[in-house]
């Protein structure tokens, strides 16, 4: 069994009320279980998006780009000495 540690947060009325949606929408039994589906999407989607690979969303028969205006990968991405890459993130 992994081990674990208590992670505390301090959340809007709003963003618990968001947190508190995709719990129910996800049918998920805690809100910790909705931050891990969370960081593996995010760990996902920095992956694709530091390999160039394109996200791309199908509707009604016509593929679009997926665009992350919040998320922007900059060139500036390094590997540490413990061989992590690590990623400059931000607007």
């Amino acid at each position: 069994m992994q081990s674990k540690s208590r992670v505390q947060f301090d959340f809007t009325d709003d963003a618990l009320q968001t947190l508190d949606g995709l719990k129910e929408k996800l049918s998920l039994a805690s809100r910790a279980d909705v931050i891990r589906y969370a960081l593996r999407i995010l760990s996902w989607t920095l992956d694709q998006l530091q390999s160039d690979a394109k996200i791309l969303v199908e509707k009604d028969g016509k593929a679009q780009e997926v665009v992350f205006p919040f998320l922007k990968v900059r060139e500036e991405a390094t590997t540490g000495p413990s061989g992590v890459t690590r990623f400059r993130v931000g607007a």
